[in-house]
């Protein structure tokens, strides 16, 4: 499961509906289960320095939905009793702003990033953008 270019086009288009409406100009973009571009827009009179920091916030929003670190339960707190390493997921988009990981059954399967004006209404493109996926 993946993101397609048909969903990256509805992504970014509901990210540019909720940009113009808080009059906004912004870049978005939207990356695959691989953190991959799939699509991105530079809305008009958007600013042209942060065309890639849309996309380094997407690929970052879909790498922290990653598993974050390897915990051997082998005679340590929390012991499983198996002596394996098991996967402790990251927080999805902990520490980061404009960016929000896509989800699909329950998987990540890629990730909106926008930058462009002020933290607050990237973050709201951000999750209006997501919400139409």
């Amino acid at each position: 499961m993946t993101v397609s270019l048909e969903d990256a086009r509805r992504i970014i288009a509901a990210g540019e509906r909720y940009a113009i409406h808080l009059g906004q100009p912004v870049n978005i973009a939207v990356v695959d289960h691989a953190g991959i571009l799939v699509a991105h827009v530079r809305m008009d009179n958007a600013r042209l320095r942060t065309a890639d920091i849309s996309v380094e916030r997407a690929c970052a929003a879909r790498a922290s939905a990653l598993p974050a670190r390897l915990v051997n339960h082998a005679g340590g707190p929390g012991d499983l009793g198996d002596g394996e390493w098991d996967v402790v997921p990251a927080q999805p988009g902990s520490g980061l702003t404009g960016a929000v990981p896509l989800r699909r059954d329950g998987l990540i399967v890629g990730a909106v990033g926008v930058s462009g004006g002020p933290t607050p209404h990237d973050e709201a493109i951000a999750r209006a953008a997501a919400a139409a996926f």
